[in-house]
């Protein structure tokens, strides 16, 4: 429960900075925004209306006025349908770290729990997420107008013309097409939230350092062997998430100055800070991401073809998309600037990694198939290339809106941010690999240094052989 009032919180200040309240109420968006941060999705159709009645019926002449008996209630009545799919990171990251606060931190260096008492409290947190999140998907509906720069392409773009030569005239398609209903579907967010929970306890069991466990599970060969590297790159996962919500914080605090530019900023880094942050360094490792804006053309026949397909020219509703890899703000691409960030966080995960694995047995080097470096720096490519196949769907976003007549859709506009990974899960594993064997090749040489020179020449501490293995799983039980 306390995951999903902290979500909502963030998601209210990122609302009220945006001044989303002009378009829905915040009340309304508040719930949407939380269930879409676990991947529920939201649906949209159009509000009937006395002037999209009169855009489309007999007061307006025309092909529409000819034939207005076919659309009920006087007339031809245009609508609007669309769906938006969008996962604002900055609040699942937020959702998800008070969850694994609030669950693993009664476990800190405590007396070893029953296996019993750890299944009762994963229990008790799917139970809570199944009763909250279907509640949130159901308040999360309502009435919300359409930005004008949405309706503005509506009444001058693609088939504007067509869709005025059709009714009679062009006023009415963008002012009868502003408003829109949204909602949530309520069981698909419940399963996603369901998800989204087993997922962060899982990783937590894995991750978790200095949290008392169950012996089996504590002891047990995945998180053995998992654990330096889980818990390494979920810490940086969370300072790069932090320094985004860092910055967006402030970013609000600039907004007391009334620097607009400051207060949207603020809003799209408390919603999507996370995502950019996906984007710059999964762009680095070769995934193509677009962002754009295009046209919904009808490819059906007969008259309303011809109605949604005419009229294609015109400035307003040209297709427009960006290519963010090749995108240079400061003179250098995008990708290179993710490259290189990414090589140095994996070299300092690595030496980290290494810091936090326990020293081999002399019998368990013997039977390795890998040295202690090597199989740090495998592991570490495993998940940097899990994580650049994944991430991208779920970074990106998109929005779909269309204009349908008589149950034909006749034309709209697409939006959305779009990700194609190709060869990025490979670069992924092979420059973790790389950066990850450096790093923990740079701790071993640092680590004997250190100990050369806090001992005096020709002296030498001897270790008893079972102390490592000891030592091993002493400090597995605290962490």
């Amino acid at each position: 429960m306390a995951a999903v009032v902290t979500m909502a919180a963030a998601a209210w200040a990122a609302l009220a900075v945006l001044g989303a309240g002009t378009i829905a109420p915040v009340s309304r968006l508040v719930p949407t925004m939380v269930s879409m941060a676990v991947g529920g999705g939201v649906t949209m159709e159009s509000v009937p209306s006395a002037e999209s009645a009169d855009a489309g019926g007999l007061g307006g002449g025309g092909l529409g006025g000819l034939l207005g008996g076919l659309g009920g209630g006087g007339g031809l009545h245009l609508g609007l349908t669309g769906e938006a799919a969008l996962t604002p990171l900055t609040l699942t990251f937020l959702g998800t770290a008070v969850l694994a606060v609030v669950f693993f931190r009664p476990l800190y260096r405590r007396q070893r729990p029953a296996p019993a008492m750890l299944w009762a409290r994963c229990g008790g947190v799917v139970v809570t997420t199944a009763v909250v999140f279907p509640v949130l998907a159901a308040m999360a509906r309502g009435t919300a107008r359409l930005p004008e720069s949405v309706t503005e392409r509506f009444g001058k773009g693609a088939s504007a013309g067509a869709f005025s030569r059709f009714t009679g005239g062009g006023g009415g398609l963008a002012s009868g097409l502003s408003s829109v209903t949204f909602e949530t579907d309520a069981v698909a967010t419940a399963l996603f939230a369901l998800l989204w929970v087993g997922l962060v306890l899982a990783v937590g069991c894995v991750a978790a350092r200095r949290t008392t466990l169950p012996r089996p599970l504590a002891l047990g060969r995945l998180r053995l062997k998992w654990n330096a590297v889980a818990s390494t790159l979920t810490g940086i996962a969370a300072v790069l998430c932090c320094s985004a919500a860092a910055v967006a914080l402030l970013a609000g605090a600039a907004v007391l100055t009334g620097r607009e530019q400051a207060a949207k900023a603020a809003g799209i880094l408390l919603l999507a800070g996370p995502n950019l942050i996906v984007v710059l360094f999964t762009a680095g490792l070769g995934t193509s991401w677009e962002a754009g804006v295009y046209r919904l053309r009808s490819d059906g026949g007969g008259m309303l073809g011809m109605l949604g397909g005419g009229a294609q020219g015109g400035a307003a509703g040209r297709d427009r998309s960006v290519n963010l890899g090749a995108w240079s703000g400061a003179g250098v691409p995008l990708w290179l600037i993710g490259i290189l960030l990414m090589l140095l966080l994996v070299v300092v995960a690595g030496y980290v990694a290494a810091a936090r694995t326990p020293a081999r047995t002399p019998r368990e080097d013997s039977e390795a198939v890998l040295d202690r470096h090597a199989e740090i720096a495998v592991r570490m490519g495993i998940a940097v290339g899990i994580a650049a196949l994944v991430l991208p769907s779920v970074a990106g976003g998109s929005l779909r809106i269309g204009i349908s007549l008589m149950g034909n859709e006749m034309g709209g506009l697409s939006a959305g941010l779009d990700a194609h990974p190709g060869l990025s899960a490979l670069t992924g594993f092979v420059l973790a690999v790389l950066g990850a064997y450096g790093g923990s090749r740079l701790h071993s040489r640092r680590a004997r240094h250190r100990n050369g020179a806090a001992q005096p020449p020709g002296t030498a501490t001897r270790r008893p052989v079972g102390a490592r293995s000891a030592s091993r799983a002493s400090s597995d039980s605290v962490s």
